[in-house]
């Protein structure tokens, strides 16, 4: 839980000092990727605090036998975790209509979160009639954001901020 009260903490001091700091504090959104992904994702699924929107780069989403990736699970719930607590933090289970509107952005062939991860979010933010978009990179693996030699460095930086843009 540590994390994510951080997270909402920060979207607090975010919000407080938004005049101050020259934007809009009903704009303040939440970045994640990997691991970190699944933070940004709980704390717009999960938390009372949300961000205004959320971007996830090959997120962490779900606990599901044969979509996870284990070791994200065994760090955050301990390696006897139950499958309550599974069911808990698969998020996908935990889209409401409060959730807010998303940006997924993946690689098809990332080998380390099966990209399931996002498709499964993006399906439950559907149904909960969420704005959401998803672009699925054909190569690029897992990790790509930082990559300056990712082959489509430049659409996903379009993307997201054209995202931005209009939210």
């Amino acid at each position: 839980e540590v994390p994510r009260n951080d997270a909402e903490q920060a979207l607090r001091i975010m919000r407080e000092h938004a005049a101050e700091w020259g934007y809009d504090a009903s704009r303040v959104g939440i970045v994640g990727s990997s691991a970190g992904g699944h933070l940004a994702a709980s704390t717009g699924t999960i938390s009372d605090e949300k961000p205004a929107f959320m971007i996830l780069f090959y997120p962490v989403i779900t606990a599901e036998e044969g979509k996870l990736h284990k070791n994200s699970f065994k760090y955050l719930l301990g390696k006897d975790y139950s499958s309550e607590e599974a069911r808990n933090y698969s998020l996908e289970k935990r889209v409401s209509a409060l959730t807010p509107p998303t940006l997924l952005l993946l690689s098809d062939d990332d080998k380390s979160v099966p990209p399931v991860n996002s498709t499964c979010y993006y399906t439950a933010l559907k149904e909960h009639g969420i704005e959401a978009s998803m672009h699925i990179y054909p190569k690029g693996g897992h990790g790509w954001g930082i990559r300056k030699s990712f082959r489509y460095k430049e659409a996903w930086q379009d993307a997201v901020l054209d995202w931005l843009r209009r939210h």
